[in-house]
């Protein structure tokens, strides 16, 4: 069996409660997919519209740049005309025999043939910009209908990923309606914190070729992985005070970009009992970050991410009842406190 199929049903020691529990879980895990999976498509096609716009104005300016060009060439058209209507039949012919040089014969006869070219060319001009003006028009046309259903299809992404947050939603309250006791909590807390230790203790085992050592000398300057605020620090008590935050809980709006503290290679990207849409960071040396009940998850394992960019998105995956980022920082596989790897304030982010 997979490790984190292996991971996510550690539930022998459960109650019977606390099994019905799991069942609404598993429940909650398959949501939380097809949330994120539609969340990360209406990204694509929210992606694809916006190019479909640059397109579409990119040609409506060069529309714009023939009909320019167009009125251009139709002014020099009739600047030519009048030019050669001044100087054709009887009025040319009595102004050649009126001059007494034949050079200065010559010289005329010239420039009436250069207002016939200058007049060929520039009709030959003026049909070619219509029939270019007529091919960006038919792919104006042909972009703006594209464009048109793209937004249908966005439109029924979003109420299709609307609709599947609120049925999500009803599977939270049903969890929440399960009143756990004291100890049945402590030890469903207990399980998770045991079951993250094994996957940490897993990835660790993978041979890693990263050098950590800058990671290490960035402590205390590390951008902030989202735009929230603390909720919960590392060290606090929870459970009654038989437990403690091994990490950090941000507050933040579900949608908010979560972004990884320092380069490094994703090395878990899937969901964890306890942790839902969970991202696990190798920076090498030992060190690793970890960002937990995102809303969906950008990046594979095997992906390299550099400082800051974006990994996640902040939701509430994993049975939250509210939005947040989970986040830790492990040196060797032992939590350490992140808000002292972390900038002092967000502006590092």
């Amino acid at each position: 069996m997979h490790v984190v199929e292996q991971l996510n049903a550690l539930d022998t020691w459960l109650s019977d409660a606390e099994r019905q529990r799991v069942r609404w879980l598993k429940d909650v895990q398959a949501k939380d997919h097809q949330v994120a999976q539609t969340s990360l498509s209406v990204d694509a096609a929210d992606a694809k519209l916006a190019k479909m716009r640059g397109e579409l104005d990119a040609l409506t300016d060069e529309r714009d740049g023939l009909n320019e060009r167009l009125a251009e060439q139709a002014r020099r058209i009739g600047e030519h005309l009048a030019a050669a209507h001044r100087l054709s039949g009887q009025d040319f012919l009595k102004l050649i025999l009126n001059q007494e040089s034949p050079e200065t014969v010559e010289r005329m006869a010239v420039y009436h043939r250069y207002f016939s070219d200058a007049r060929m060319q520039a009709l030959e001009a003026y049909r070619g910009t219509s029939a270019e003006l007529e091919r960006v028009a038919k792919l104006l046309q042909k972009q703006h209908d594209a464009e048109v259903e793209e937004q249908a299809d966005l439109r029924n992404r979003q109420r299709e990923l609307e609709s599947e947050r609120r049925q999500r939603q009803s599977l939270l309250a049903e969890l929440d309606e399960a009143v756990e006791d004291r100890v049945t909590l402590r030890k469903r807390l207990v399980a998770d914190q045991e079951r993250l230790q094994r996957l940490v203790a897993e990835l660790r085992r993978r041979t890693s070729e990263l050098d950590g050592t800058q990671f290490a000398a960035r402590k205390g300057a590390l951008p902030w992985p989202v735009s929230g605020t603390v909720q919960n620090r590392f060290g606090q008590p929870r459970a009654d005070g038989r437990l403690k935050w091994h990490g950090v809980r941000f507050g933040a709006t579900e949608g908010t970009p979560v972004t990884a503290v320092f380069r490094g290679q994703v090395v878990f990207a899937d969901w964890l009992r306890g942790f839902g849409l969970l991202t696990i960071v190798d920076h090498g040396s030992g060190f690793m970050t970890l960002y937990g009940h995102a809303d969906d998850l950008t990046k594979r394992v095997g992906d390299m991410v550099e400082s800051g960019e974006v990994i996640a998105h902040a939701g509430q995956s994993g049975g939250q009842l509210m939005s947040w980022l989970y986040f830790e920082v492990r040196q060797n596989g032992d939590a350490r406190d992140p808000l002292g790897w972390l900038a002092k304030s967000k502006a590092g982010h």
